[in-house]
């Protein structure tokens, strides 16, 4: 076997406990008990990151450097591309991850239309796994875990990731969803 054949691997070891801080703050409950690592790999190097307690959240997107995009409230006309307008509600997915220097990172995936449960008419994708274009270290990100917000038709203001808390507003849900590594597309059943 050729051992430089294989590809390095990028990998959460271990599971996160990823939930809601107070207002726009994020927490980690690594392995279930306060005071655990959340240990992860990135290409093959592991590193590790002790619990997080009402960490404050990044306000730009680590795979574009620009700000979050806000999530549409129902039935408004955002002009997003691949975005219907008009529709019942609005959600999106935000992978959350450290880089390799245990820096908190999020990157918003894609705005999807709601349907009239409330459930994403094209499932949404994730965003990109890292910064984007030459000489930015691509792929210094291991996700951790993803969270999945949707606002319903109760929902009375757009929803932007590190301004909105992470809990508590009316018309919003949130799923936390702890991962070892990014599913083909995010669960969001």
């Amino acid at each position: 076997m050729d051992i430089h054949s294989l590809q390095p691997i990028t990998i959460c070891l271990s599971k996160s406990g990823l939930a809601a801080g107070t207002t726009t703050t994020l927490t980690t409950v690594p392995v279930g008990a306060t005071g655990q690592l959340t240990v992860y790999a990135i290409k093959g190097k592991i590193y590790n990151k002790a619990a997080l307690t009402n960490q404050a959240t990044p306000t730009t997107d680590f795979a574009t450097g620009n700000t979050f995009i806000p999530i549409p409230i129902p039935l408004s006309n955002p002009n997003l591309p691949s975005v219907t307008n008009g529709a019942l509600g609005y959600g999106s997915v935000y992978v959350v991850g450290f880089d390799s220097g245990g820096t908190l990172r999020v990157v918003q995936g894609q705005i999807a239309a709601l349907d009239v449960n409330g459930n994403f008419i094209t499932a949404p994708q994730f965003g990109g796994d890292g910064p984007a274009g030459p000489n930015t270290g691509n792929n210094d990100f291991c996700p951790i875990g993803y969270i999945v917000i949707k606002l319903g038709s109760t929902a009375v203001a757009t929803w932007t990731f590190g301004a909105n808390n992470l809990s508590g507003v009316t018309g919003v849900t949130y799923a936390f969803i702890d991962v070892l590594m990014l599913p083909d597309r995010p669960q969001v059943a």
